[in-house]
């Protein structure tokens, strides 16, 4: 009991010793250890920052050489005023169905701009005033890489309205078409992948608005050159639409103009009386998106004809479009391909998806010194005398619409917080039903605690604490995108993870030439070495 305590021997003293020298040699080591992986991750930061500065410059390029070789219909020498400005009319470089664009510049300043020029008839008054007066309000709101071309001026004359604003390189069309055999695959990958972010930051932005921009497709998206990079801009706005906030669908009249393929399946869907419906939901321009990225990226579209197109909107029982597994798309776009609207993704969803990507989320970053930040657009303020201005954009005869092709009953959306919802107030309560409601419908099989399932199932790449809180994610199988067993059972149990975007991008793995007809898909070995769809 309460022995003495002993001094270590002279043997045991030299041990400690020896120890001690030795953890701190260890630790010496480890902390060099960890400053060679930091500066070598800073290394491999600053290459990665130069690969997209040498990337963004490749894409300027590419775009001007684009543009050079823009045909001109005619040399012209002619001035006009307009807003105060003098412009001198130089070349009528482009005609179509929304009139012509002529390139001029700003006499004493030689400052080069695009002219538009529209035959003025009664029947196109509302769409050129809604698109002049979209324009100017668009100049108001202050955001850096302005996603909406700038507009500098209009004047009706006897020939027509002219319309003067920023001049563009080329339209997106026109600068995959002519680049797509040009460049590696891995190239063509990031490019394509900086379309679709900058494409998507552009709807984000007018999603905020609550405005359907009615015509998205390659031809109304152009790149606008500046001093270092580039910018994807919005163009023609005849066809804009002011949604209510409180509904998610409108229905417009016959004089609406589309483009088919890029006009979602809801609006061309037939009602019991065999008349189109016309109807715009919120997500439309998302689908047009979905349109353009599969015919860039994949090299047409998904129906043979305008009849298989109206097919597809019509049957009840139709498959979402499969998107062949090229580039790294595959997942981006068969989200926004969704047939039920209130199933498809809208632009800031999946923005914040591919942000949140642990490949493309690297991208995200590399860009923002070079062309500003992509996510900007989900939090930026709107002036009130904006919103009171795009409120004035609403068109006589299109009104709101409770007819939604997701909607079983009633008007209202399921709220997504169920038993959890603490909002009391009557505007709440009007957009969005509850439990115990008629019209509520439950989550998703599968969704936890009453929140409803994520779109993106086991492939969201989302962590942020108010994503999780409000969406619940099915239990992943351990094998992930390698599990081969395809038992119906299984399958329904777990979710299984998309293939690695950052591989597919590189991949150029040889395709199974017995493709759905192939036995082999359990031997890991073929599956590693062959793509299937």
């Amino acid at each position: 009991m309460g022995g003495k305590s002993s001094k270590p021997s002279k043997a045991d003293q030299t041990k400690i010793e020896e120890l001690e020298r030795q953890q701190k040699m260890l630790m010496k080591q480890n902390a060099d250890l960890a400053k060679r992986f930091a500066e070598q991750e800073e290394e491999n930061q600053r290459k990665h920052q130069e690969n997209v500065e040498e990337m963004a410059k490749m894409i300027l390029l590419m775009a001007l050489q684009a543009g050079a070789h823009e045909t001109v219909i005619k040399k012209e020498s002619r001035e006009i005023e307009i807003d105060g400005v003098t412009y001198e009319l130089m070349e009528f470089v482009n005609r179509g169905g929304f009139g012509e664009i002529h390139k001029g510049k700003i006499k004493g300043k030689g400052t080069i701009v695009a002219i538009k020029v529209m035959d003025y008839t009664p029947a196109l008054d509302q769409e050129l005033k809604n698109e002049i007066e979209f324009l100017r309000l668009m100049k108001k709101i202050p955001i850096q890489n302005h996603p909406v071309i700038e507009y500098y001026g209009s004047k009706l004359t006897k020939e027509g309205i002219f319309i003067a604003m920023e001049l563009a390189a080329c339209d997106l069309a026109t600068f995959w078409i002519s680049k797509i055999n040009e460049g590696d695959a891995q190239e063509l990958g990031i490019i394509g992948m900086i379309i679709i972010l900058y494409v998507l930051r552009a709807l984000t932005f007018l999603e905020k608005l609550n405005i359907i921009h009615g015509d998205i497709k390659p031809q109304n998206l152009v790149i606008v050159p500046n001093e270092k990079s580039f910018s994807i801009k919005l163009i023609d706005f005849g066809t804009v639409e002011k949604m209510n906030t409180r509904v998610a669908q409108m229905t417009v009249d016959i004089t609406k103009g589309f483009t088919l393929y890029f006009v979602s399946p809801e609006f061309l869907k037939r009602n019991s009386k065999n008349l189109i419906c016309r109807h715009l939901h919120k997500k439309s321009d998302a689908w047009a998106a979905g349109v353009m990225f599969y015919l860039l990226f994949c090299g047409g579209i998904p129906w043979d004809d305008q009849q298989d197109y109206e097919n597809f909107c019509n049957d009840p029982h139709a498959k979402d479009p499969v998107v062949p597994d090229i580039g790294g798309y595959k997942a981006i776009i068969e989200l926004l391909l969704k047939k039920n609207p209130e199933q498809r993704s809208s632009a800031k969803a999946t923005l914040l998806q591919l942000q949140a990507h642990p490949v493309f989320g690297k991208l995200v970053e590399a860009l923002r010194p070079n062309f500003g930040p992509v996510d900007d657009v989900c939090n930026m303020r709107v002036p009130n005398d904006v919103r009171q201005g795009l409120l004035r954009l609403a068109r006589p005869g299109h009104v709101a619409s409770d007819d939604s092709s997701g909607s079983t009953s009633g008007a209202r959306m399921s709220c997504r917080y169920g038993r959890n919802c603490t909002r009391n107030d009557t505007d709440h309560q009007q957009k969005f039903a509850h439990p115990g409601d008629s019209d509520y419908r439950a989550p998703q099989a599968g969704a936890e605690g009453g929140k409803p399932a994520c779109r993106y199932g086991a492939d969201c790449f989302r962590k942020d604490p108010d994503h999780l809180e409000k969406y619940s994610h099915p239990t992943k199988c351990r094998y992930g995108a390698d599990c081969y067993n395809n038992d119906p059972d299984h399958r329904k149990q777990y979710a299984h993870s998309m293939k690695d975007t950052s591989r597919t991008i590189r991949s150029e793995k040889p395709r199974c030439r017995f493709n759905e007809g192939c036995t082999k898909r359990s031997d890991r070995e073929h599956m590693k070495n062959f793509l299937h769809d």
